[in-house]
């Protein structure tokens, strides 16, 4: 597409009825259902219970306009490296994989793990990636994830054999770098980890300040029996950006998912995050931290179904927000009838460094089993007064002590990271941060 169209709604439009040859991601049989709900054009409202505290009237209006060919910001490029400098490092820019600033895949990738593009998959690799969606299920069917499957021709398939152990993390880094309009990417990513196998993966999504682009990403998880795997998701991107993703996991019998999710960028983030227990003795443990200012929305969704017995779930998000910023958790955790012996732990605690900031959080428990452990809990709270006194008296001024307990109300979080640089990047990044932002008592 060459011509900037009025809106994104009308963009979703000319890209359902645009007849210019593509490589797609998936095959026509699978994106026929996507392009039909694409086709009605029916977005969330506030109406959609799932998405009532969601504001999408800015981004629906937004223009739309082909990604320009504006230089890479390789200095940006190479801090976000820095994050895991031993990573294996795949770039996109604007949506599309970039091989000159990313490992070979063909030759750098460690034994027993393939990483290819969805948009050259040979037929048998698409067959047993199409798979994997087919497996998954998604509770909150939005219009995202189908301008994902209908449209994407990016992202990345992701293969370890079984019995395969990669110390290596994978570092996935997208970038915006469109200067002159708003550009859009959706890139769709299918990871499949074999029987007791074990790998790292981060996501990292960044532009440059000023850069307009709106980022709709999609990932499908599926983890056989006995795999462990650590997912990493790091939002940096620009104040004019727009930021919706969604993920779904299915985890089999005695899997471990451990994922974490630190939003710090974009003026809207709705980050959707799945998981289905395929089988027992299966473990997701979420952790996450979303920190606003100005007026910035952070919006996290949580859906637990606990469909099989003697599984356990662990989530704990904390959320920071000042100036007029506005943060969201809804968790969901689903224990079926026959899901015995359920072990199902949610929390959600916020920091509200201004009166303008506000926080709406909804931790939910439906319980249809009588043999569990369930406990859920939220709060919305000030600084502590006791400890802001206590470090006054010792000579600290109010603002340095109000910054102070900011931090460590974050570190309780961040030092569950097991990657010692990335822990320490992303606790440079929130510091940096909260070091820009005047903390003024309430």
């Amino acid at each position: 597409m060459t011509e900037t169209v009025n809106n994104f709604q009308d963009w979703i439009k000319d890209q359902v009825h645009s007849k210019a040859e593509s490589s797609f991601a998936l095959s026509a049989e699978l994106r026929k259902a996507s392009l039909a709900v694409l086709n009605s054009a029916r977005f969330p409202t506030r109406k959609d219970e799932e998405w009532r505290n969601t504001p999408l009237n800015e981004l629906l209006t937004r223009t739309i306009g082909p990604a320009s060919e504006a230089p890479v910001d390789l200095p940006l490029l190479e801090k976000l490296k820095q994050a895991i400098p031993n990573a294996q490092h795949l770039v996109f820019v604007n949506g599309v994989f970039d091989s000159k600033l990313s490992v070979d895949l063909a030759t750098e990738i460690p034994a027993g793990l393939s990483v290819k593009q969805m948009s050259t998959l040979p037929s048998e690799s698409l067959q047993r990636a199409e798979a994997s969606i087919n497996r998954s299920k998604l509770t909150d069917d939005n219009i995202f994830q189908h301008i994902t499957r209908g449209l994407s021709n990016s992202g990345l398939f992701i293969e370890l054999d079984q019995n395969i152990e990669i110390e290596q993390p994978l570092q996935i880094l997208y970038l915006s770098s469109s200067n002159d309009s708003v550009s859009i990417s959706h890139p769709l990513n299918i990871i499949h980890l074999g029987q007791n196998s074990r790998l790292k993966i981060v996501q990292q999504y960044a532009s440059p300040a000023g850069v307009q682009a709106v980022t709709i990403p999609a990932d499908t998880i599926q983890l056989d029996e006995g795999a462990d795997l650590e997912l990493y998701k790091i939002g940096l991107e620009s104040e004019s950006t727009d930021h919706i993703s969604n993920t779904t996991v299915q985890i089999a019998r005695s899997a471990v998912l451990k994922a974490h999710q630190y939003l710090l960028g974009s003026r809207l983030t709705r980050s959707n995050l799945e998981v289905i227990f395929d089988g027992p003795g299966g473990e997701a443990i979420l952790r996450g931290i979303y920190l606003g200012d100005d007026s910035q929305h952070l919006d996290i969704r949580t859906y637990m179904d606990h469909a099989n017995p003697q599984c356990r779930s662990d989530q704990h998000f904390r959320g920071i927000m000042n100036g007029q910023s506005r943060g969201v958790f809804n968790g969901m955790v689903l224990v079926r009838k026959h899901a015995q012996q359920t072990d199902a732990q949610q929390s959600n605690k916020n920091l509200l460094l201004s009166r303008d900031a506000r926080v709406d959080t909804k931790p939910q428990l439906e319980i249809f089993a009588d043999d569990v452990k369930c406990t859920h809990g939220a709060t919305v709270g000030e600084l502590d007064d006791d400890a802001l006194f206590y470090l006054q008296s010792r000579g600290i001024s109010q603002a340095d002590a109000a910054l102070m307990l900011t931090r460590a109300f974050s570190a309780e979080i961040t030092e569950e990271i097991q990657l010692e640089s990335l822990r320490d990047y992303i606790q440079n990044e929130i510091t940096s941060r909260l070091d820009k932002i005047r903390v003024d008592h309430v």
